[in-house]
Order: C-alpha cells, then sequence, then structure tokens
C-alpha cells in the first residue's frame, strides 16, 4: 500500500542530495524564499534616543529605540516562482452558519461557504499582480476534487471560488492527498526555484478517509481520484483521522510544502487539525468569525509574499540598580533589571519601483524611572537574530547617560474605575492605591531601620450629581459630597539582604452613585493624599482625573478608522459603538433638505446596516464599499434601548469628495 510513497519520497531525498551539491556560488535565505549571492547580510541600523538625560528622583524618561534595515539591491537575490494550491472545506455543514444552525429561507445571513468565498476572493485580489505566482483550487466533501489547475489566470481561479457549492461529508486527507501529487508536479531547482504552499480549511473533524475498494480496505495514498470512500459520515471514525495525519506526516512534511490548515467556527475540532498541522509540518491558525477569517488569510498572503526574513530578532538589556522599569512594550519580560522581549521576524519584500529589497523599520520604548540619585550609563542594550545568511548576529546599540538628582520617597498613587458609563442605579466603584515603592541610598551611608512617611491624608470633594454610598475604611469621613481622612504613616523597613527600603501599599475604596451626567472626577487635583516627606518637606500627590458618565441610556459612537482609496472609488471603514441595553442600532445615510441642510430623518433616509446590541457595550465595524471620490460622503448611527429610549450620534462626515474644478 505504501510502495509508491516510498518510490516519491526516496526521489525527493536524492534531489535534495543533488540539489545540495549544486547550491556551489549561491545560499539559501533565512525564510528559504530565495537564494542570494555569497557574503550578502542584512545591515541593521541601530540607534537610539532618551527624553531627557537628567532627571529628579521619581522622574520618568522615555527611551526610544530604532533599527532600520538598509535596503538589499534585487542583484544579490534569486527570486523563486510561487505555487499555492487552495483546499476548501465543501462538505455540508459549510451551508450552515457560523453558530453551525440551517439558514432559513429567504434569510440575508451568510453561510459559511458564503464568508469562505469572501475571504478567499479577497486573498486572491491580493496576490493579483504579483509575479511568477500560480494558484490552484481543490474541493473535498467526501472526496477531493481538482477544481481550478495551478494558472497564474487568478481571475479564473476566482470564477471557480464564486461558483463552490456544499454537499457530503468531510474527507480531508484526501483534500491533501490531491494537493500534495499537483503541488509535487514540478521540481524546484537552484536554476528555477520554486516555493510550493497548502492553504486548507476545513469547519469540522475528518468524517471520511479514502481506501481501496476492497477489503482490507487500505488507505488510498496513490495519485489521482479515491477509488472508494469509508468513515463515521456526521461524525469521526479513529481511521478518518488517521488518515489525515499519515498523508500530512508521510507525505506533506516530507515534501518541503509550506502548509497552513484553518479551523474555521467555534465547532471546528481544534485537537485534529492542530495536530494535522504539526505532523505535516505546517502552521496551524483559527477563525471563528468572517473578519478573523479575513485576518487569518492576510497573515499568509503576508508570509506568502514576504521574500526573505531576518528571523527571531530578540532585545535584552539590563538596566542599573536605581534606574526603576516603568512599563515595556506588550509581550516584553522584566526579571529583576533585565529586560528581554522578541520583535518578531524583520521581512524583506521587492519594491519594483525602486528595484530594491526593502523592509519596514522597528521602533518602541522603554519608559523608566530614577528611584535614586547619581549617574548611569546605559551600555548593555543588544538585539540577537538570524542573519539572512542564517548566520546569528549580535548588534549592541549606543551608550546613554541619566543624571538622577535629589532624595526623596518614591511615592505613587492610582486609582481605577470600574467603567467609564453608568445607568442611575448602577454601583460606580472607585479603587484607590497609595504605592510607597522601594529603594535604595549611597552604599557610603548607615541605614536606619526605618525611615517614615507621615500624616498621610486624602481628601476629595466629588462633583454634585455624585452621591458618596459607601468608603471602605473607618480612616475616612464623609461629609456630603467631600470625603477626608488620616491614612496614617508609611513606614519603610530596611530589608539587608536586598539593601532597599520597602513599605506597604495603602488601599482603599469609594463607592458612588450619580444623576444623569457627565463627571471628571478628580478636577483640578481636588483628589490628592499629602504627606510630610522624607526630605522634611510636605508634598502632595494627586490621582488621575476619571471620566464617569450617568446615563438612563448611553450614546452610540460613530468614527471613521480606515479608508482604502481604489482608483475613482473608497471603501470606507466605521467603528460602530453602542451603548449598554441596547436592542439594536441602525448606520444610516442623512437625507438633504431642500435648503441643502442635513437631515436625520429614519423614515426617508437610508439604512446601511442594523447592529444588534446587548447588555454590555457592543463595538463593531462595518465597511461601505465603492464610494466615488468625487462625492462628500456622511453617516450617522441611531440606536434604541431595551425599554425603547433612543439615541443618536450627530451626522459625520466620512469622506470628503475631491473637488475637480
Amino acid at each position: 500500500m505504501l510502495s509508491g510513497k516510498k518510490k516519491v519520497f526516496s526521489k525527493i531525498m536524492v534531489f535534495a542530495v543533488v540539489l545540495t551539491l549544486l547550491l556551489g556560488l549561491w545560499t539559501s535565505s533565512a525564510a528559504g524564499a530565495v537564494t542570494l549571492e555569497p557574503n550578502t547580510k542584512a545591515v541593521l541600523e541601530l540607534s537610539r534616543e532618551i527624553s531627557r538625560s537628567k532627571i529628579l528622583l521619581d522622574e520618568e524618561i522615555t527611551v526610544t529605540y530604532r533599527i532600520k534595515p538598509n535596503p538589499i539591491p534585487a542583484t544579490a537575490v534569486r527570486q523563486p516562482q510561487r505555487e499555492i494550491y487552495l483546499v476548501i472545506d465543501t462538505s455540508g455543514s459549510m451551508n450552515f452558519n457560523l453558530a453551525g444552525q440551517t439558514i432559513q429561507a429567504r434569510s440575508r445571513e451568510k453561510s459559511r461557504l458564503d464568508i469562505v468565498k469572501e475571504a478567499a476572493l479577497k486573498f486572491l485580489d491580493n496576490l493579483s499582480g504579483k509575479s511568477g505566482v500560480k494558484v490552484g483550487l481543490i474541493t473535498y466533501d467526501d472526496v477531493a476534487r481538482i477544481v481550478q489547475s495551478l494558472t497564474t489566470n487568478l481571475n479564473s481561479v476566482k470564477s471557480r471560488v464564486n461558483a463552490l457549492e456544499a454537499n457530503g461529508g468531510t474527507n480531508i486527507g484526501d483534500g491533501l492527498r490531491r494537493a500534495y501529487y499537483r503541488l509535487t508536479d514540478t521540481r524546484s531547482t537552484n536554476e528555477n526555484p520554486i516555493e510550493k504552499y497548502l492553504i486548507l480549511l476545513t469547519d469540522g473533524e475528518p468524517t471520511y478517509h479514502s481506501t481501496y475498494r476492497t477489503y482490507p480496505y487500505n488507505f488510498y495514498f496513490e495519485d489521482g481520484n479515491a477509488p472508494h470512500f469509508r468513515g463515521g459520515g456526521s461524525y469521526a471514525w479513529p481511521e478518518d483521522k488517521q488518515y489525515c495525519y499519515d498523508v500530512a506526516e508521510r507525505f506533506i512534511k516530507q515534501s518541503g510544502i509550506k502548509s497552513y490548515m484553518i479551523a474555521f467556527t467555534e465547532g471546528s475540532n481544534a485537537n485534529v487539525l492542530s495536530e494535522v498541522a504539526t505532523k505535516a509540518g505546517g502552521v496551524y491558525k483559527r477563525a471563528v468569525t468572517s473578519d478573523a477569517l479575513d485576518r487569518v488569510y492576510e497573515e499568509i498572503y503576508l508570509d506568502i509574499v514576504t521574500d526573505f526574513s531576518v528571523e527571531d530578532v530578540s532585545f535584552e538589556e539590563t538596566f542599573p540598580a536605581g534606574v526603576e522599569i516603568v512599563s515595556v512594550p506588550a509581550g516584553f519580560t522584566v526579571n529583576g533589571q533585565k529586560v528581554k522581549g522578541s520583535l518578531g521576524n524583520i521581512n524583506y519584500t521587492y519594491n519594483s519601483s525602486s528595484r530594491l529589497y526593502e523592509a519596514n523599520p522597528i521602533e518602541f520604548t522603554i519608559r523608566l524611572k530614577g528611584s535614586v540619585s547619581g549617574n548611569y550609563t546605559l551600555n548593555s542594550a543588544k538585539i540577537s537574530y538570524k542573519d539572512i545568511d542564517n548566520n546569528t548576529e549580535t548588534k549592541n546599540f549606543e551608550n546613554k547617560t541619566i543624571e538622577v538628582i535629589a532624595l526623596q520617597a518614591p511615592i505613587r498613587v492610582d486609582r481605577t474605575i470600574n467603567g467609564d458609563e453608568f445607568l442611575m442605579d448602577e454601583e460606580i466603584v472607585v479603587n484607590y492605591t497609595v504605592t510607597p515603592e522601594e529603594f535604595s541610598i549611597d552604599p557610603g551611608l548607615v541605614p536606619p531601620s526605618e525611615l517614615i512617611v507621615k500624616n498621610v491624608s486624602f481628601s476629595e470633594e466629588f462633583p454634585e450629581g455624585l452621591q458618596v454610598v459607601s468608603v471602605s475604611t473607618d480612616a475616612l469621613n464623609v461629609a456630603a459630597g467631600k470625603v477626608t481622612g488620616n491614612l496614617g504613616d508609611i513606614v519603610y523597613r530596611y530589608d539587608s539582604t536586598s539593601r532597599k527600603y520597602k513599605a506597604s501599599p495603602v488601599n482603599f475604596s469609594i463607592i458612588l452613585k450619580g444623576t444623569i451626567g457627565e463627571y471628571i472626577i478628580g478636577e483640578g487635583n481636588s483628589s490628592k493624599v499629602s504627606y510630610f516627606d522624607l526630605d522634611k518637606v510636605t508634598k502632595e500627590k494627586s490621582f488621575p482625573e476619571l471620566n464617569a458618565r450617568v446615563v438612563k441610556f448611553g450614546q452610540p459612537g460613530l468614527e471613521v478608522v480606515n479608508i482604502v482609496k481604489k482608483g475613482e472609488v473608497v471603501d470606507v471603514t466605521l467603528k460602530i459603538t453602542l451603548p449598554k441595553r441596547t436592542r439594536y442600532g441602525e448606520l444610516r445615510i442623512p437625507v438633504i433638505n431642500d435648503d441643502g441642510s442635513l437631515g436625520k430623518v429614519r423614515s426617508s433616509d437610508t439604512l446601511i446596516t442594523t447592529v444588534g446590541g446587548s447588555s454590555d457595550v457592543t463595538v463593531t465595524e462595518h465597511t461601505i464599499r465603492n464610494l466615488s471620490i468625487y462625492k462628500t460622503h456622511r453617516a450617522w448611527l441611531f440606536a434604541e434601548s431595551v425599554s425603547g429610549e433612543t439615541s443618536e450620534t450627530d451626522v459625520i462626515t466620512i469622506f470628503e469628495g475631491v473637488n475637480v474644478n
């Protein structure tokens, strides 16, 4: 049963050995997408700036780091062809909606297959105009079918995608098998490099597998149409899954084909498809909405069109004691004074205008605070990466110095609120924290066992319309709308092991309720603590202002988040925000009155779309497509609550027409 597979694998191994011997003067790039001239490396220019080099104790500064990749000439790069097969599930369940339910007759709701078609068409549109790209289409239900062989005519592929219909079971393994043989019809050589991609999508687990016609119904691994299929039909047999695993591991993984396995909708069996991706040496992705599916295909597109990469770029810097790390980029880690983080890959793509391979620069920031007076040199910042010639490199940022002046207790105040919009009967909870941060002193000093920040007092007068319901500590007194009290002393105790002073934070909360209105809590520094500091000076620190809106029914929001121009038309993406307890919202085009003014008249203006609300704030996006650039376009948003109240936005201009005069 496996003799055909063994022959194919043997041929692949022989070809790999021959190809290795032929790579004399040219080397593979790190991404494997192109070959490069000998000694071709990425030149990365590193720089960093400090917002201020001399700061007061406890004052924050920003360090901005920049990595600028220099362009690489096209003459140093040999570009491959690209062959891509879209392998799409057309089983009967693809006729369901995203929730896995039957779509009612005359419903305008989109099926899973409708959404997949739209995402695949966008993917093909992105590929349009890319040279050296061929795309084919395979579908699978009970068995797989070659709907469109590899072609550079992407319009032909789009026509085939548009015509897809759903029926039958789910034979994922057969889709993989057919794609493998079609992608191995051609061979990649040093003289004619070809990069091959398989992008499979399913909305469920496998329920069929391909076999020979006769008992014992061994798995069918050869080329061509499957002679027979068996399986659970509406559920997965173990053989259905194993067939997928075997095709993925024995064929796809050994072939060098780069594969992507996409699980679509909540009902997808993530474990099975994830295991298929692992055995194929590929990438597993999951999408549960149409927008998420668009993003998945966009990520795959960017991966395919990236010609080569500087890979695994990582940053590391150890800051000197006395310089506190306030914030780092998302995904970075802080271990003591050491900051480490991944910056991903630097992806080079070909710019036909400049005839250069170019990559986007990287910029990120780290926030610091001086916690001890003195002079500091930042001299350990570096990046490491796998260069485009596959060698690991390390590069250092330039040194910078900081001077921190004066000594005072590093006390931080902060507070949070449990929302920004509240209903009349809802509690507004404000949580306060006074944080005495640890610090050290000049090692030449004899540290006392205790340092006391005395008489930490709190006061806040709340705006009229907000009523204080309760406070969390007896130390606070409430008189009308004002809360005051002495929170005691902050006692810093010296830790001989770390040689730093440490103290416990002070936490308390105030609960409010309000009448309808908009409030700034703490406006004009009206929420503050005062204390007698270590330098014998009375200090004040104000809590940050908080915004709270008390409503019977909230205000919807509408804003433009993206405009994409396409010749004489534009696509405008709007962000729609519906308040709590909204039954529904309507995005509408205003009417133009006889005098030229704009009117919001639901009975006569144009409804663009309806958006369902919920008990919580609802945020979504909607794209209005193909608007003429020669006209000015406007919209407004209407919302109705579950109890019948209404609210609406002003009319906003979503695109200003081009003046052709």
